[in-house]
């Protein structure tokens, strides 16, 4: 079974979205009503997806995100919303979130984003994929991709489920323009403009990540795409 907290204070939805996923007899789903009592859930619960609204009593989704985070960096985070501000969807991701469903919507279409995010992450633990090698170099980097993490002189860097998939597709076109659209489709499955600038914001964290070897760039080639650039051998 897979473990959800949902955590919304409209009771009503809540319910009905937690009734709507049980029925799909793959969920184990507990509901919490505020920020607060879903942090608290959280640490007793230890789930593998965090469905969170924003706008709630006690603590809003942003802070409720930015401390999970600090507990957890591999747990799912999907943030749920009627805001469709730029602002308020990229404050998210910047935050750790790995999805963004849009309110209202229905069980069976945050079944959908669940899967396909939980789809992505078992297809890069792949055995025959996992028996070949656990990690790649990337410069002076140690790129440990099914434990999402980078290590550079024995400091090592938690990248988020998002930020892996992204820096290991750069990674396999290494020295090539990768096409916004494919990374967006391939990871996403949508190239909308909230995904898009979702991805400026993952991009921008990775060169963060990666500024200690001048080896690399990740370099934004307007019009085609994203490329990261190395010399010599990886």
């Amino acid at each position: 079974m897979i473990k959800i907290l949902f955590i919304e204070d409209d009771k009503t939805c809540a319910y009905t979205t937690q009734g709507g996923l049980e029925l799909l007899d793959i969920y184990d789903v507990e509901v919490a009503h505020n920020g607060k009592e879903g942090l608290e859930l959280f640490d007793r619960f230890q789930p593998d997806v965090l469905v969170t609204d924003i706008e709630m009593p006690e603590m809003d989704g942003y802070e409720l995100v930015r401390q999970v985070r600090i507990k957890d960096k591999s747990v799912v985070i999907i943030m749920a919303s009627g805001r469709t501000m730029p602002k308020d969807v990229l404050k998210g991701y910047e935050l750790g979130v790995d999805d963004y469903i849009k309110k209202p919507f229905v069980a069976e279409e945050l079944h959908a984003h669940i899967q396909a995010i939980l789809k992505r992450m078992s297809s890069k633990y792949n055995k025959d994929v996992a028996d070949a090698y656990d990690f790649l170099y990337i410069g002076n980097y140690k790129f440990n991709f099914r434990e999402e993490t980078l290590e550079l002189r024995m400091q090592k860097q938690k990248l988020t489920t998002r930020e892996a998939d992204i820096l290991k597709m750069l990674y396999e076109n290494k020295n090539t323009i990768v096409a916004r659209e494919k990374i967006l489709i391939d990871l996403w499955e949508s190239a909308d403009f909230f995904h898009s600038r979702s991805l400026d914001v993952f991009i921008a964290k990775l060169r963060k990540h990666l500024a200690y070897d001048p080896s690399i760039q990740i370099v934004t080639i307007k019009g085609k795409g994203i490329i990261l650039k190395t010399e010599g051998v990886l």
